[in-house]
């Protein structure tokens, strides 16, 4: 099945508040979206406007082309998996999974063909006859899950589905998830608050703000050029460095220094092509740009280490360089401790420069 699914300048207000604006999205079909952003950004109100769960107050939903802003959500044959497992504790995972079908008439083998099926899928065949009581959270979910699947609808619409489990059945249900939609081919939309979810799912992230769409565009795009400031703190952990700058001349070149800082980084002079000297400039560098030495080497300036945050792989390093701290990764146990020595460069391929008043990206360096 392809479905397609447009929104066109979709606008949304509950009471003076405005939760949705001018909202413009084509999802095509078999395509994986994640819908990321903050708590209360408009991402699950977006959502239930899809389904039909809410109305909107202006725009268009077109599924396959067909308008579907006034059809209720029974009729635009679209399933969605909530956060609450919202299974009937009284019907066995068989039950549940077959309830979607009993209101289609359906004969009774090719509801129990199609039942067996999905559960062979999910890999939950052996709990056809328990209750939801004597499931795990994560076997609740894939039950629900079957349950939405089962009348292969259009689409499927999934609103943080693995929030509420533990970290080790997250990392699987995301697993389970991504298979599931390889096989089944189906256009799914997703929303979460969590960028991991988000990085390793999608195949395009749709990034949202205060009801505004700030970015869309697959992974490794959103992460290594955001469109805005707001991108580059929201996506990636820990998020980007972002420090303000001037920018000064030297050796034929440019050189960024840190507001407070009486030397500078030196940046070829194609670094910051078509950037005016004299705007105010921002400095975005993820941690793995900034480069640390413990010994004086070329271009690097001194800077005395402020933390050390040890994730097991690697080392999250503040370092203060002026006014301003800057987060370095760096292999385990690079730095000994708090208040070392130690020398500092930027990649200048992987700086970015944004415009402190806008807040949008002036281009990636290069």
């Amino acid at each position: 099945m392809t479905t397609e699914i447009q929104l066109r300048n979709l606008q949304k207000w509950f009471g003076s508040n405005q939760v949705i604006k001018d909202f413009d999205l084509t999802i095509a079909a078999h395509e994986f979206i994640v819908m990321l952003g903050q708590s209360g950004c408009g991402k699950t109100t977006t959502l239930r406007a899809i389904a039909g769960l809410e109305s909107i107050d202006e725009g268009d939903i077109l599924i396959e082309g067909e308008p579907v802003q006034h059809l209720k959500c029974s009729d635009r044959d679209i399933a969605m998996v909530f956060q609450s497992f919202s299974l009937y504790p009284h019907m066995t995972v068989y039950e549940n999974i077959a309830f979607p079908l009993r209101a289609t008439r359906m004969a009774k083998t090719e509801l129990d063909a199609a039942v067996r099926e999905i559960a062979r899928v999910l890999q939950i065949s052996d709990l056809l006859d328990k209750k939801p009581s004597a499931l795990s959270g994560g076997d609740m979910q894939r039950v629900a899950i079957g349950r939405a699947l089962v009348r292969q609808p259009k689409a499927m619409l999934m609103d943080e589905p693995i929030g509420a489990l533990d970290a080790k059945l997250r990392e699987q249900m995301r697993a389970e998830i991504k298979r599931l939609h390889i096989k089944q081919g189906s256009t799914t939309v997703y929303v979460t608050h969590d960028q991991v979810e988000a990085m390793s799912l999608a195949d395009r992230i749709v990034i949202m703000h205060d009801g505004k769409l700030q970015q869309v565009g697959p992974p490794e795009e959103v992460y290594l050029h955001p469109a805005n400031l707001f991108v580059a703190q929201f996506v990636g952990s820990p998020v980007m460095n972002i420090a303000d700058i001037d920018i000064g001349s030297a050796g034929g070149g440019a050189e960024i220094r840190l507001a407070g800082s009486d030397k500078g980084f030196a940046f070829g002079e194609g670094a910051l092509s078509g950037i005016s000297r004299d705007a105010p400039v921002a400095l975005g560098i993820r941690p793995e740009a900034v480069l640390l030495s413990q010994s004086n080497a070329k271009g690097h300036l001194p800077a005395v280490t402020t933390n050390i945050e040890p994730l097991g792989s690697h080392d999250i390093v503040d370092v203060k360089i002026g006014d301003q701290t800057l987060r370095a990764r760096t292999e385990s146990g690079f730095v000994g401790g708090e208040g070392q020595e130690v020398w500092v460069n930027l990649d200048p391929e992987q700086a970015h420069f944004f415009d402190r008043e806008s807040g949008l990206s002036l281009r990636k360096a290069g």
